[in-house]
């Protein structure tokens, strides 16, 4: 889609934290763009001049006025590559600051899913992601992020890319869409253009689903 728990995951088969699954998601995204910059990229190393050195960037019409950079000249063709970059879409954007995740999954329900009495959260807020995570010396937690997308449409496109990128298996009955994360985190909700994700954390994995998703069906309900 935060406390690191990666000292554990390896020897107790604990899930990975719910920064993960969006650093993840944001990696994914990324991927993509790479990927279409480079196809760009290698088109244009092939079209250098005799000499080693790349041709102008602006090409001169027969009326002397200098036509844009990257404009076919008349009777031109596009390779693949070219118009394959021009027709990319960017992927859609997220932007946080909107939501208080502590507000969404409270200290006293996250206390009483680890059974004893927690400290300040931590809380993080950034441009793609607001989060908000309560743990324990032993590390047990419960976390709740948030992706607040532009528009609807935008949320739409991002989550369909995360199920189609993990294969994740969707779940009935929340929101406006849910996922299962596992092993990354626990569930992924959808709410008009937001994107919020539950993670729990204890001994008892089977059972941190099902409080995950129990959360997440009342923290959706929460937002706006």
């Amino acid at each position: 889609m935060t406390n690191t728990r990666i000292a554990d995951s390896a020897s107790s088969g604990r899930k990975l934290p719910l920064k993960a699954l969006a650093a993840l998601f944001l990696l994914a995204i990324s991927s993509l763009l790479l990927l279409a910059a480079c196809g760009g990229g290698d088109n244009k190393e092939a079209t250098g001049t005799p000499s080693g050195t790349r041709a102008p960037a602006a090409t001169q019409t027969t009326s002397g006025t200098q036509a844009p950079a990257g404009t076919p000249s008349a009777g031109a063709t596009q390779t693949p590559a070219a118009a394959a970059t021009q027709a990319a879409t960017p992927a859609p954007q997220a932007s946080g600051g909107e939501i208080d995740p502590c507000a969404l999954v409270t200290k006293a329900e996250a206390e009483a899913i680890v059974g004893e009495s927690l400290g300040d959260p931590v809380v993080t807020n950034t441009q793609m992601l607001t989060s908000c995570i309560y743990s324990t010396p032993n590390f047990d937690s419960v976390g709740v992020d948030v992706l607040t997308y532009n528009n609807e449409d935008d949320a739409k496109s991002g989550f369909q890319l995360a199920i189609d990128i993990n294969n994740y298996p969707k779940i009935d009955g929340i929101g406006d869409g849910a996922y299962d994360s596992r092993p990354i985190g626990d569930i992924t909700v959808r709410k008009g253009k937001y994107e919020l994700s539950v993670d729990v954390n204890t001994d008892d994995a089977e059972a941190d689903f099902q409080t995950a998703k129990d959360l997440a069906a009342k923290a959706v309900d929460r937002l706006p």
